[in-house]
């Protein structure tokens, strides 16, 4: 038990956990669609490698910091528990609806991103119902219908 009379987690996360979990957080649509689409044809190949360089950097910086944060802080509840030690309780609300907040606006990119993908792999199987094009892209009723059961599915 620690100070606050709550548990500790029984596992402790490696670097290689804390690498996956942001590594985790950037997939999603930009992705899989802009490097074709923006990196290559904006900044050519060259640009592009030095992109994915950068990026690769910062996945490892957000990797070591949260290597940092899982040995400072090994019970439950993450940023918040860290950020309850170590600047209180007020901080700790501000980080915890901060990070809920990231993940809620990034959940809709994350779902589509299957929908590149099927395109990829099934074609236009799920290219049916109502259709419409925002920002450019064919959106489709089935693809609607595909992503709400997908978020359905990872909410339960």
């Amino acid at each position: 038990m620690d100070r606050t009379g709550r548990g500790r987690a029984s596992r402790r996360g490696s670097p290689l956990d804390a690498w996956a979990l942001a590594f985790g957080c950037v997939i999603g649509w930009g992705s899989f669609v802009m490097p074709g689409t923006t990196f290559l044809p904006d900044a050519g190949p060259l640009g592009a490698a030095m992109g994915i360089a950068l990026s690769a950097v910062m996945i490892l910086v957000i990797g070591a910091n949260y290597g940092y944060l899982m040995e400072r802080s090994p019970e439950g509840g993450g940023s918040y528990a860290f950020t309850r030690r170590i600047l209180g309780d007020d901080h700790a609300f501000l980080t915890a609806w901060s990070l809920g907040l990231a993940y809620l606006s990034l959940l809709w990119a994350n779902a589509t991103a299957f929908i590149l993908i099927g395109r990829f792999f099934v074609g236009d199987a799920l290219q049916w119902g109502f259709h419409y094009t925002f920002a450019g892209y064919d959106v489709f009723g089935g693809e609607v219908l595909t992503t709400l059961l997908i978020q359905i599915l990872f909410g339960l």
